[in-house]
């Protein structure tokens, strides 16, 4: 018997792992007997006169009664079965019924220990089936004497079987509803959020734990009374009851699937800000409301305070641009004030000091005279270029011109300085492309880069000017190898009176408007200046310009 059973295994029907997952999602084999399941047994045995009904499962190992009717002890009470005792067994592996008018004439069963053990000699049994079609095991009855089953009797078992079927079905399904509701249940249970359901009258069905701290109500305070009473503010009873109303004529919402703010009141009369999205669905004709909510009081405030600081941070925009209107009008108007009156200490000074009886003495004050003066005119032609060139008042005028003789005469005129300071100043010019540009302003961009690479190099330093060109730009490169600038002030190192501290630190003069004014006749020409550590120390200042 032990050998038959091994061979059914081997052909994969007891064993098949996807019959045996299916036998186990039933949840019947170690459940107490349905009693759906004994009224059909019961009828079985009254119809064909039997006086055994079984439905049993059938696993890898042994087969299961989920209802028997008429078993004797001790089988009754253990409700199972080893294989050894198993006609059922055959079903499942035949997948198909298994009439026997006597077993004990059956090449197959007369070994079988059922025989002797629970009296079955007569057997008439039919699969029990998933929808899937997995035999799970045997609707049976059986008879302890040998029988002719009619077929009247075959049609009967077999009607009765697939109502066993539909019991263990609807069983798994009414399982699997449960499980499925009480993993929601958990969800819901455990969200964050306030869950709460509405039937179509305004009444409450569902009322989590998150809508009873959200809220003050207990779910059994809850359920079954309106919303009315529970979370919307008096003042808005009409306008919610009129769009229950709406809905129950239109079926349709529109607040359905869609993110709202709203106002909601708690238990204590506190009104506060709710996020709410709320899904409408059909329940026997009659809408039903289902809504996700969350206090937004945080979210609100922090949103006012968020406004109320971009107002003052645009009132303060308006107000730094005036009075940057303002310090730049005053700039320009103070520079061209300034002017005239320099121009006139500097004639009378030249006038004074070409008298050549003037005491040594007294021209040397004048020389002082004249040297601060002239700086006081480069800081106010500084000053003015800046005024002009930011309100559009000076706009560059470009022609065509060839850029290599300009760079040329230019470092040609900054060599004596260079000689001055003991430093070796060179170019390299390769063939350049004609550019547009005003030959005062490309000398003014060149002036200032050579005199601050001069005033910023130490004795025995060089100055480097090359010039070379990349994709359709001139690209000029002033590199020295002075004092350089800390790699955190390279961003301000184009600001108005910004000045490094090397420089500030070494107590070199200087007004900081030089690179200002540069940058902003490059970029009127629509080129760029950069500013970087040179390869030997130093500043490379690198200027492209569009041919």
């Amino acid at each position: 018997m032990a050998d038959k059973s091994a061979q059914l295994r081997a052909r994969g029907r007891l064993d098949d792992p996807v019959r045996l997952q299916a036998l186990r999602a039933t949840g019947l084999l170690d459940a107490d007997s349905l009693s759906s399941l004994d009224r059909l047994t019961r009828m079985a045995t009254r119809l064909v006169n039997a006086p055994v009904g079984l439905v049993s499962l059938v696993d890898a190992d042994r087969q299961v009664f989920i209802s028997a009717i008429g078993l004797d002890e001790p089988w009754a009470s253990r409700g199972q079965t080893p294989l050894s005792h198993s006609f059922c067994q055959y079903v499942v592996t035949d997948q198909a019924p298994l009439v026997i008018a006597d077993a004990r004439a059956d090449g197959r069963l007369c070994g079988n220990l059922a025989i002797p053990d629970l009296k079955v000699i007569a057997y008439a049994g039919f699969p029990l089936r998933t929808p899937e079609g997995q035999v799970l095991g045997s609707f049976c009855a059986i008879d302890g004497r040998p029988r002719q089953w009619t077929d009247d009797e075959v049609d009967i078992l077999a009607d009765l079987a697939a109502a066993a079927e539909s019991e263990i079905a609807l069983h798994v399904a009414h399982g699997e509803l449960l499980l499925s509701s009480a993993r929601m249940q958990t969800v819901l249970d455990t969200t964050q959020d306030a869950f709460v359901s509405m039937d179509h009258a305004g009444r409450m069905t569902t009322w989590n734990e998150a809508a009873q701290r959200l809220f003050g109500w207990s779910a059994d305070e809850a359920i079954g009374r309106p919303a009315t009473e529970l979370m919307i503010p008096e003042r808005f009873h009409d306008a919610h009851r009129a769009g229950l109303d709406r809905v129950r004529r239109t079926g349709k919402s529109d607040i359905a699937g869609r993110r709202v703010e709203l106002t909601a009141v708690d238990r204590g009369g506190r009104e506060f800000p709710i996020e709410m999205t709320m899904q409408m669905c059909l329940e026997r004709g009659q809408p039903v409301f289902h809504a996700f909510m969350h206090d937004i009081t945080d979210r609100r405030r922090l949103a006012d305070q968020r406004e109320h600081l971009l107002a003052q941070e645009q009132q303060q925009v308006r107000q730094l641009r005036e009075l940057d209107r303002m310090k730049d009008d005053l700039v320009a108007v103070v520079s061209h004030e300034l002017r005239n009156p320099i121009g006139v200490i500097r004639g009378y000074t030249e006038l004074l000091i070409a008298d050549p009886d003037l005491p040594d003495k007294l021209r040397g004050e004048l020389a002082v005279i004249d040297r601060t003066s002239g700086r006081l005119t480069s800081l106010v032609d500084d000053l003015l270029d800046l005024a002009r060139l930011d309100a559009g008042h000076d706009p560059i005028d470009p022609v065509p011109l060839h850029p290599a003789q300009l760079i040329r005469d230019a470092v040609q005129t900054h060599q004596v300085a260079a000689v001055a300071r003991q430093l070796t100043l060179t170019c390299d010019i390769d063939p350049l492309p004609v550019i547009r540009t005003e030959a005062r302003r490309l000398h003014q961009i060149l002036d200032n880069l050579l005199s601050n690479a001069i005033k910023y190099t130490l004795p025995g330093g060089t100055v480097t000017v090359v010039a070379t060109t990349a994709a359709d730009r001139v690209v000029l490169t002033v590199t020295d190898t002075g004092i350089g600038v800390p790699a955190e002030q390279y961003p301000q190192l184009f600001d108005r009176f910004f000045r490094a501290s090397t420089a500030t630190g070494l107590g070199i003069k200087g007004t900081g408007l030089g690179l200002a004014v540069t940058k902003a006749i490059i970029e009127a020409h629509h080129g760029t200046i950069t500013a970087g550590p040179g390869p030997d120390g130093g500043t490379r200042f690198t200027v492209t310009l569009p041919s």
